[in-house]
């Protein structure tokens, strides 16, 4: 596979069964996944250890936007839909088959007999309570304004679900495939924890064993899944090991086969070490994501966010910080292309080209002239967010900004970046499988994220807009537009773009590959060879 397709139109009265689609992923496919070895027939049994980067802040997927907790709970939870091998077409999942009957209402059939981890089999109640849950304000859900345009829920009878949309919806059937979005949790499972936030009992190939935090997660496999002799390990255990060099040296003793990594440099190190296994060439489907708060002084004032914008050198950042591996981007990441700006085009964006002097007269207009000062939240946790915002420091300090660099844990950066707790704060963001789920979580004026806080007519119009037409060149040029609205009000600012992680495995570890948009989920077909399985305890 060497490019993704792009979403194509649904026809009404379309059915979808079985393993055929007709939406697919809204991106492209840059590179080839790299594939774990698999030579010979799949071997049952072991435990997969996994030297995993950030402890999860919470196990509930419909509470958290973190990345340590989706790369968990997409082991534990299923969807209506899901992607396919590829990572790039929508196929079905706990939906045994689905339908389009017009542009306001879909049917899906689920599969019969499928059971929860507690033992409770499946129902429409469920889907109905999961969709309920996430849009009540008590749940606080990051993801109730991406299904906004759900109307009501409707369960004629055990098996059958139909949604009611307010209005056409065309990224519905990609975020009901993403369990980052879409989790279907057990109503009784929930009713009786209270929350999830501890762990909870999905439908997906592994179920929850235990957590201690900050140390490790274990996970059991699913004996009652639904795909028949999946999935082949007998567990996945997730050892949390903050410090770079501390997982790379788990995988080179063998006592983790699976890690994340964050420095380009060390990458390629292990790439050439006989026994691992990385892609040669892994996408940009990252942004870096700069939030300033815009409901108060001094960020309140286009003409400062605008002369902060300027005053940002993005080439010298990747340059600096990355060493040319980064990329320039504007709020889609490049790898999600025909959607995003691509990197060439990006400093042609209002303000996006370092210039000095406009930026200390916008300074000047806004009664800044001597600067100010204000505060920076990065993380620890990738060094390079701490690189950038000190070269950020430096550069806005030539026109009279001050910045002081708070440094948090990474569960902290979170709170604070979601809750705009800082005038400045910054995230790296996990793609997205729709181009808009990449700016409505982030700019979208009901969004219950919205990092900058961001209020725009212009843009909530563009959403709807781009909400109602499934014409691949209509919606790009919509997003497109939208992208140079966010860069004229520099709502927000994009260093650069990088690949989410660098990951990398044990050659031991056998019929795995990475997807575009950073998920694990084909862990579930993944197994371990014999030797591998005598060492890991």
């Amino acid at each position: 596979m060497a490019t993704g397709t792009t979403m194509l139109n649904v026809n009404r009265r379309t059915f979808l069964r079985g393993g055929t689609s007709l939406l697919a992923f809204s991106g492209t496919v840059l590179s080839r996944p790299a594939r774990a070895q698999s030579t010979g027939n799949p071997v049952r049994g072991g435990i997969l250890v996994i030297a995993q980067d950030a402890n999860p802040p919470s196990l509930d997927p419909h509470k958290s936007a973190a990345f340590a907790t989706t790369n968990i709970t997409e082991q534990i939870y299923g969807c209506l839909l899901r992607w396919d091998d590829s990572g790039t077409k929508v196929e079905p999942d706990l939906a045994a088959s689905y339908e389009m009957v017009d542009d306001l209402t879909y049917r899906f059939t689920l599969r019969d007999g499928v059971k929860f981890h507690n033992g409770q089999t499946l129902t429409s109640a469920d889907v109905k309570f999961t969709f309920d849950r996430i849009a009540n304000p008590d749940t606080a859900s990051p993801w109730k304004s991406l299904f906004a345009a759900i109307q009501s829920v409707e369960t004629p009878d055990a098996r059958s679900v139909i949604f009611h949309l307010s209005a056409p919806f065309s990224p519905l059937l990609n975020y009901l495939a993403t369990v980052k979005y879409s989790a279907i949790v057990s109503q009784g499972d929930v009713t009786q924890r209270g929350d999830l936030i501890s762990g909870g009992a999905g439908t997906g190939p592994f179920k929850f064993g235990s957590f201690v935090s900050n140390s490790v997660l274990k996970l059991s496999r699913n004996e009652d899944y639904y795909e028949p002799g999946l999935p082949y390990l007998d567990g996945l255990e997730f050892r949390i090991i903050p410090d770079e060099g501390s997982r790379v040296a788990s995988l080179r003793s063998g006592s983790a086969a699976l890690t994340w990594l964050n420095t380009p440099e060390v990458v390629d190190q292990l790439a050439k070490t006989r026994g691992f296994v990385t892609p040669k060439q892994q996408d940009n489907n990252a942004v870096l994501l700069m939030e300033l708060d815009q409901r108060v002084p001094p960020f309140n004032d286009v003409r400062v966010r605008r002369a902060f914008s300027l005053a940002i050198d993005r080439q010298q950042i990747a340059d600096i910080v990355w060493r040319g591996r980064a990329v320039l981007s504007a709020a889609i990441p490049p790898a999600q292309a025909p959607y995003a700006v691509p990197s060439a085009e990006v400093l042609a964006l209002p303000y996006q080209t370092p210039d000095l002097t406009q930026a200390k007269a916008l300074m000047a207009e806004a009664g800044h002239a001597s600067g100010f000062d204000t505060v920076f939240a990065v993380s620890p946790q990738t060094s390079s967010d701490v690189a950038v915002a000190q070269i950020v420091q430096q550069q806005v300090a030539r026109i009279g900004i001050r910045i002081k660099i708070e440094q948090k844990d990474w569960g902290s950066l979170v709170k604070d970046f979601q809750g705009t707790l800082s005038p400045i704060s910054m995230a790296d963001l996990a793609p997205a499988p729709d181009a808009e789920s990449n700016l409505r979580i982030r700019f979208a004026s009901a969004s219950s994220v919205n990092p900058g806080k961001t209020k725009d007519a212009e843009i909530d119009a563009l959403f709807t807009e781009g909400r109602a037409t499934t014409d691949v060149a209509k919606r790009v040029a919509i997003y497109r537009e939208m992208q140079h609205r966010i860069a004229d009000q520099a709502y927000a600012l994009f260093p650069a773009a990088i690949p989410l992680q660098f990951e990398i495995w044990s050659e031991k570890l056998h019929g795995y590959h990475t997807t575009p948009c950073a998920q694990r989920v084909l862990l579930r077909q993944a197994w371990l060879a014999s030797g591998m399985r005598s060492r890991v305890p």
